[in-house]
């Protein structure tokens, strides 16, 4: 089964150097500092390929490493996170946890159904569970309720 990791997407806004300033990716949360400072999206759940996993450095740091050994790198990618792996020369564009699907599967209910129940479109319900757009408060937690979980289950 593949491991599942929170990547948080940071954005340096002011930095003693220009360059520092920019969007990345990291298993950390955004901590201000005096020297720069930023934020983060308060972090997504995202599906590891097979053959990696999330573990401490020596330092005591998160990181990425493949089955041999050898730390990845995560970079963004058109505002994806990229998982690189220097030594096999591939890079794997991760793909987000879809807690919505996963809630509806475990609750039995096929999309029909729940659309249906809804008042929706399949496709709207489609694009909801692929994250390709968001579902309006009130819908959300019309979901949480008919799937038994709460709306922040879906973040």
């Amino acid at each position: 089964m593949s491991e599942i990791v929170t990547i948080y997407k940071t954005c340096c806004y002011s930095a003693q150097h220009p360059d520092q300033e920019r969007e990345s990716c990291s298993l950390l949360p955004w901590h201000n500092t005096e020297e720069m400072r930023g934020k983060d999206d308060g972090g997504r759940d995202y599906v590891l390929p097979a053959h990696y996993n999330q573990r401490d450095t020596e330092s005591g740091e998160p990181a990425i490493f493949a089955e041999s050994g050898v730390r990845c790198r995560l970079i963004l990618h058109n505002g994806c996170p990229l998982l690189v792996d220097e030594d096999k020369r591939f890079a794997f564009l991760l793909e987000p946890v879809k807690k919505m699907a996963s809630y509806r599967e475990a609750a039995g209910i096929t999309r029909e159904e729940l659309s249906s129940r809804l008042g929706v479109t399949q496709k709207e319900l489609f694009e909801w569970e692929n994250l390709e757009k968001r579902p309006p408060r009130d819908m959300l937690e019309r979901i949480a309720e008919i799937l038994g979980c709460t709306p922040e289950d879906f973040c």
